[in-house]
């Protein structure tokens, strides 16, 4: 009996180091097949047969005191051309840094491009956890993205941005109001932090008419949970595998302590969404008086189930909050950092508006400079929306076949740091965009806001919002960058300011 259970048992154990091995094998197979179909691409030499070029990388990043991607990436495009092969684990990333290869991709097969469910499934879905689900920045299905897009882009549009300049105008004076608290206490602060809470504020006021409080109240929940959700979407994208695997920390044995804190601020904040929406849903039954804006719109559209308004109103709510933050920042730290640029930023606040505080929608496209200062600042300072794509079949570009299956991606700043087509690319520069109709192939060398039909649809509320906010925080404040900061990015959801920008903040002598 005992000797029938053992063997059993052995028998047991062997078919799965059977199956295990094999699959294993399978998987050998499979990277040589990659490597071997890959092999006629420029690019750095593989550091690893299995995790590729990860570990150059990750010796890279320890060298560099935590180096990003981006700049990995940046570095190899220089050292190998504007088209490189990089491999992360099994996955063959061809990265574009021409602007012409830029445009065959993106542009001209666009219609051979699909978004890889393994990279953006890991900002939809937070360790197993639906977070931004399939909205309209994470959905990789075309038609039911192309629908979303149809149906929300009116909430973006100029004319009704136009309508909600007093909102921009209204938050702006509450931020004003906090930061005064600062100079009066002679504290000093980060900038980023401060601009992230501003931002979250606007985003909910004009999107979905609520208050986070983030501004005045330092127990707010929704700056943390928005920090920690971004965290959760760093930490999928840096574990190479799949999504779905991912989901293994559903389970709390498998949990480290800031796994549970991430996944429970997607929790915190699907839960208040969906709070939100069904306010709103009940105002709308009972004939109450609702606002205009995004929220209202998806949910009278009719074709939206409770879930998908909840993943747009999560999306919104972080990318739109995220990535004009991180633009605030880089741009307060250039104007600090460029004394000319100041007193033109300030001579012309003052010739708009005069002694003026309120920022009008016709103010936005008379404060030129100030539109150039943000341009050069995404230039500089690009901050997200980076085009990628899975080929659906093999295309050729600058002379280099492309396989199906390949990943194809490109970085603005990819460009934006090219001496050949930005003359002295470091240098902090507005007078490059006096007249943006005259560079040739603009759009294919400044995509801040990333290319083709899945741009970002929030661009014009971003610069709207950057605008009004600038030209208040000129009116009232001088700020003072402290020593040692520098312009190194941190990676998260989008590129922000890693040393924060820290100011000192003073009162202007007539305020």
């Amino acid at each position: 009996m005992n000797f029938s259970i053992l063997t059993l048992l052995l028998w047991f154990f062997g078919a799965i180091f059977v199956v295990f091995a094999c699959l294993f094998l399978c998987f050998m197979l499979y990277l040589h097949n990659i490597h071997q179909r890959n092999a006629h691409l420029p690019g750095p030499p593989r550091s690893s047969f299995i995790f590729g070029n990860l570990p150059e990388y990750w010796e890279w990043q320890k060298a560099t005191d935590g180096g990003t991607m981006l700049e990995f990436v940046l570095e190899k495009r220089f050292e190998y051309g504007p088209v490189i092969l990089l491999t992360w684990f099994h996955k063959a990333v061809v990265y574009l840094g021409d602007p012409s290869y830029i445009r065959e991709v993106f542009v001209n097969n666009q219609n051979h491009l699909h978004k890889p469910p393994f990279f953006y499934n890991k900002f939809g879905f937070i360790f197993g956890e639906r977070a931004a689900g399939y909205g309209l920045i994470t959905n990789t299905d075309r038609l039911s993205w192309h629908r979303k897009r149809h149906i929300m882009n009116p909430a973006f549009h100029r004319k009704c941005l136009k309508d909600f300049i007093t909102n921009f105008n209204d938050v702006s004076n509450r931020f004003l109001i906090r930061l005064g608290k600062i100079a009066d206490d002679g504290e000093i602060v980060s900038m980023a932090d401060e601009f992230s809470k501003v931002t979250l504020e606007t985003i909910s006021q004009v999107s979905f008419n609520f208050d986070t409080n983030a501004i005045e109240d330092h127990e707010s929940p929704f700056p943390s949970a928005v920090r920690h959700y971004l965290q959760g979407v760093q930490t999928n994208l840096d574990i190479p595998i799949s999504p779905v695997l991912l989901g293994i920390f559903q389970f709390k044995l498998f949990q480290s302590a800031s796994q549970r804190v991430q996944i429970e601020a997607v929790r915190f904040l699907r839960k208040f969404a969906s709070d939100c929406i069904s306010v709103r849903m009940k105002d709308i039954a009972e004939g109450r008086d609702v606002p205009n804006d995004l929220l209202n719109l998806l949910i009278n559209n009719g074709s939206f189930t409770m879930e998908e308004i909840i993943d747009e109103f999560i999306t919104i709510f972080i990318a739109g909050q995220e990535t004009t933050a991180n633009s605030l920042a880089f741009i307060l730290f250039e104007i600090l950092s460029n004394c000319d640029v100041e007193a033109k930023l300030l001579n012309e606040i003052k010739e708009v508006l005069g002694d003026r505080k309120e920022v009008l929608f016709e103010d936005l496209a008379i404060l030129k400079y100030t539109g150039q200062v943000i341009e050069e600042t995404l230039r500089k300072h690009p901050i997200s929306s980076t085009p990628v794509g899975t080929l659906e079949k093999e295309i050729t570009v600058g002379g280099y076949r492309i396989p199906k299956g390949n990943y194809v991606m490109s970085f603005s700043m990819l460009v934006a740091k090219n001496p050949e087509i930005w003359k002295n690319p470091e240098v902090f520069d507005p007078e490059r965009f006096a007249d943006p109709a005259s560079i040739p192939g603009l759009g294919m060398i400044h995509f801040p806001f990333s290319i083709g039909p899945r741009n970002c649809i929030g661009q014009t509320f971003a610069k709207f919002e950057i605008k009004v906010l600038i030209v208040k925080l000129f009116q009232t404040f001088q700020f003072e960058l402290l020593p040692n900061q520098t312009d190194k990015i941190l990676n998260r959801l989008s590129f922000a300011p890693r040393d924060g920008v820290m100011c000192k903040v003073r009162r202007l002598a007539d305020q």
